[in-house]
């Protein structure tokens, strides 16, 4: 069962010149999971919160591209509050509940997933999720 203490923050590898930022995430090194899916989130308004669910079986792979998110997770037990800055990545486990808050304007939150998506998977109400995931 996963809990909020294994969530590691990675910091991808990344090339910076006069041109730019390179930010590299090789599939089977950095993403420990054959990707199904994915998706990016931009144009959020500062301070606005996204997400807040859980995923009874998919594994989602957070990766900050540009600006700051406030990962807020739950495990039902223990609460954890991850701050991504641009090349960090962080993999949240089925099991864990967690919502983004996208701090500054222009930040864009790239989200590999391991499944396609399935309205079925999600867990959105913390009562639900604590039926699924009792506080152990």
């Amino acid at each position: 069962m996963a809990n909020v203490d294994d969530i590691k923050i990675v910091d991808l590898p990344t090339m910076r010149d006069e041109r730019g930022m390179l930010v590299v995430a090789e599939f089977g090194k950095f993403v420990p999971f054959p990707v199904a899916r994915l998706f990016y989130v931009s144009d959020v308004p500062p301070n606005t919160s996204r997400g807040k669910h859980a995923h009874r079986l998919g594994r989602q792979y957070l990766i900050c591209q540009s600006g700051r998110v406030l990962v807020d997770t739950t495990d039902g037990k223990r609460t954890r509050q991850i701050e991504l800055k641009p090349g960090q990545a962080a993999l949240i486990e089925n099991g864990i509940f967690a919502s983004e808050t996208y701090v500054d304007r222009g930040t864009v939150l790239l989200v590999l997933c391991d499944r396609p998506y399935d309205r079925s998977d999600y867990i959105e109400s913390m009562e639900e999720f604590l039926r699924a995931y009792p506080p152990r």
